[in-house]
């Protein structure tokens, strides 16, 4: 046994020629709830909607909020979030994805998961303007894709406590009251 061959440290290493056999986040969902899900909407009156999970971020700006979602949708969003973003995964059996947006009384299709954060950033632009200020109307991003756990997220503006730049003078108040409204 060498100098780094103690028992503990012995357990915790990992062959080269094998790769740590992680999970996704969604794995145990997709297990595990996914079939009582399935199940129960056989079984549900119709008109009755099932409420399913709802994550909402909220923090101040920069902190990750983005990255966080980002990474249990699995797909790339934008990192100024100036309007609440609406992201609703659907698991969809079909295994040609299908994306969408929605806002304003719009939906946008869109063809590439890579064009998702240009058409997010767009339509931001468009509510809030090309300044950084910030509005409480939001978009929604619907992602029908096989695997993913049928989940809603919503990404809030990141509090800011001092403005900066052009930003409204009182966008601590506006931030907050998206964030309550939400």
């Amino acid at each position: 046994m060498d100098q780094d061959d103690t028992p503990a440290t012995k357990k915790l290493k990992v062959s080269h020629d094998q790769e740590p056999n992680f999970q996704p986040l969604f794995a145990s969902y997709n297990d595990k709830i996914r079939p009582m899900l399935d199940a129960h909407r056989l079984n549900f009156k119709e008109g009755i909607p099932i409420p399913l999970p709802t994550v909402v971020v909220i923090g101040d700006k920069s902190s990750g909020k983005s990255s966080v979602l980002e990474s249990l949708a699995g797909i790339s969003l934008p990192r100024c979030t100036r309007v609440p973003l609406v992201i609703k995964l659907q698991h969809h059996p079909d295994h040609v994805p299908e994306f969408s947006l929605e806002f304003q009384k719009k939906t946008v299709m869109i063809i590439e998961e890579s064009q998702i954060p240009e058409a997010i950033n767009s339509a931001t632009v468009e509510i809030a303007g090309n300044s950084k200020g910030i509005s409480n109307v939001p978009i929604t991003l619907v992602v029908k894709k096989n695997g993913v756990p049928d989940l809603t997220m919503i990404d809030l503006p990141g509090i800011t406590w001092v403005p900066v730049d052009d930003q409204p003078k009182n966008i601590y108040d506006q931030i907050t009251g998206t964030i309550t409204a939400h």
